[in-house]
């Protein structure tokens, strides 16, 4: 193979980790590691960027890609996050998807409850469809990319008047921590050092967030946190054949993938068999932590049967404009749950996820 030939090959790895345009992987691996290809992250890049994806990537949404991001580009010290342009929620409503991300992320504080948000969180600067995010005290840098015609000035000048008028004094332009997020970290101390022992994980999916689209034969993907643990739910249709093993190697790949081992599983799928009550959903479950070091962990909930939510989930994915090879590979047509299922969130849902 010419040289040529393997760079266009590694990029094309690349891409099924980043979701970027090939010729934007095609710069990103000319010249690089290819021992780790895709960067890691010093600690406070890392509390940024997983702070970013727990609280836009929790699912429940539908968006043009599983989690509502295109694709990331990233840099040891930086990331660029690209948003996807709506999110339209399971009731049907549609709302740009940089308002809906600024209504997670933004800080704003309950006097004498908590800070809602992502504590720390400060608005540096907006370049056209960028807006530039950093942690308070910090050199960190993230950025989120709206699409073309995405006024940020104005969405975040519309939230400061309605936090204002709530009584929720907004703090993403405090350039230092305030009393009301020292309070916050002070009152709630263990959440705090456990959702810090996870940023590690957080940051690294982030930084490969297509592997959820084109690594995984789930239509849904649904995240939260409990406690040290980031749990993931991955809904595939019945009649979909269920390939969490492949999903598996490419997350746990030893150059392009996560230092994760797997320390507990339980396979209840059989590749062979069709379910024989379409009413019944199964689930593998598996554990896996750092291969190396005591910290987070991550659950991966991989569930096979009728669908979770809604019949017509493809009609309102391709109204989003969701990729149709992606569609015909997780939502096929012939599919009897893209037609047959209610529009409500199942009840099938886990106690755990509740509230997120």
């Amino acid at each position: 193979m010419t040289s040529g030939g393997r760079l266009k090959k590694l990029a094309r790895t690349r891409q099924l980790y980043t979701g970027e345009p090939l010729c934007v992987a095609i710069n990103a691996t000319h010249g690089g590691d290819n021992r780790h290809p895709i960067h890691s992250s010093p600690l406070s890049q890392s509390h940024l960027e997983a702070e970013v994806f727990a609280k836009l990537c929790g699912g429940g949404q539908w968006w043009t890609h599983p989690l509502g991001l295109s694709h990331v580009q990233s840099t040891t010290r930086s990331a660029v996050v690209h948003l996807d342009s709506h999110t339209t929620l399971t009731n049907g409503t549609s709302y740009a998807r940089s308002g809906h991300a600024l209504d997670q992320l933004l800080p704003s504080a309950e006097p004498g409850i908590q800070v809602n948000g992502v504590v720390g969180l400060r608005v540096v600067g907006i370049n056209g469809p960028d807006l530039h995010l950093t942690l308070a005290g910090s050199e960190c840098h993230l950025v989120l990319r709206g699409i073309p015609g995405t006024d940020w000035a104005e969405e975040l000048h519309e939230r400061w008047l309605r936090y204002e008028k709530a009584e929720a004094p907004p703090l993403w332009q405090n350039p230092k921590l305030t009393a009301f997020e020292n309070s916050h970290i002070r009152d709630y101390p263990e959440t705090w050092a456990a959702e810090r022992g996870l940023d590690w994980l957080g940051s690294a999916l982030l930084r490969r967030v297509a592997i959820f689209q084109t690594s995984s034969t789930a239509y849904s993907t649904r995240s939260w946190i409990t406690g040290d643990e980031w749990i993931f739910e991955l809904d595939t249709v019945r009649g979909i054949k269920l390939e969490h093993d492949a999903f598996l190697r490419r997350l746990m790949d030893p150059v392009w993938g996560l230092p994760l081992r797997i320390e507990y599983q339980h396979c209840s799928c059989n590749p062979e068999q069709e379910l024989g009550d379409s009413t019944y959903t199964l689930q593998c479950t598996y554990n896996l932590g750092h291969r190396s070091m005591a910290s987070g962990s991550l659950q991966l909930r991989f569930r096979h049967g009728p669908g979770v939510y809604a019949g017509g989930t493809r009609i309102k994915l391709e109204r989003l404009y969701s990729p149709s090879e992606w569609l015909d590979r997780v939502l096929p047509k012939r599919s009897p749950d893209v037609a047959s299922s209610s529009d409500t969130p199942s009840a099938a849902r886990t106690s755990d996820e509740a509230g997120h």
